[in-house]
């Protein structure tokens, strides 16, 4: 049986988690302390992070990895056929770490003014998504992929943030991306 190692906030492993539960996938899940850290993690993982999955003694780790051998391994195919697209879509993913880290940026600013410039910076990767959706509920029209797995946990924790201090998100500047939000948050697997 495949074990997702994680700690239980990482949207990382998230993004992993979703996958297995989209596509029916028996996994059990390991949660490590990663300030004190097991030694048979340590050993383990090569970046000393999560997350990581135990795949018959193999070790993959990086969640675009992990999620491209879940999808390769298993039926309900998540990433187009296609190789245009299939390329695009990979490109989307990467660009979505990037909103990670901003968004990680955004929730540990001390002051307005950074605070602002960080908001501000995501704004402008969201108008680049904003032309790059081409689906209504899912990034791509043919339905749900891995682009979608992985912005699903970065929409959460911005649809927190923006509970607390609504300047996050814009209906009228990034519709599109609303919409595809909303849906990705009411995918129950998502929440």
């Amino acid at each position: 049986m495949l074990k997702l190692v994680s700690y239980k906030l990482c949207p990382f492993a998230q993004r992993a988690r979703m996958t297995l539960i989209y596509k029916q996938v028996e996994h059990d899940i390991v949660y490590v302390n990663l300030a004190d850290p097991p030694d048979w993690f340590l050993q383990s993982s090569p970046l000393k992070r999560v997350p990581i999955l135990l795949v018959n003694g193999a070790v993959l780790f990086e969640s675009f990895a992990i999620n491209e051998y879940i999808d390769d391994a298993y039926p309900r195919k998540l990433h187009p056929e296609d190789p245009v697209l299939r390329a695009e879509n990979r490109g989307w993913i990467g660009f979505g770490d990037k909103c990670m880290w901003g968004a990680f940026d955004l929730s540990a600013e001390e002051t307005e003014e950074r605070f602002t410039q960080v908001r501000d910076d995501l704004l402008e990767k969201f108008d680049a998504l904003e032309q790059a959706i081409q689906g209504g509920q899912y990034f791509n029209i043919n339905g749900i992929s891995l682009v979608d797995v992985s912005y699903a946990p970065l929409m959460q924790r911005l649809e927190y943030l923006h509970r607390i201090k609504p300047v996050i998100f814009d209906q009228r500047r990034h519709p599109k991306l609303e919409v595809w939000k909303d849906h990705l948050l009411s995918i129950t697997a998502f929440t």
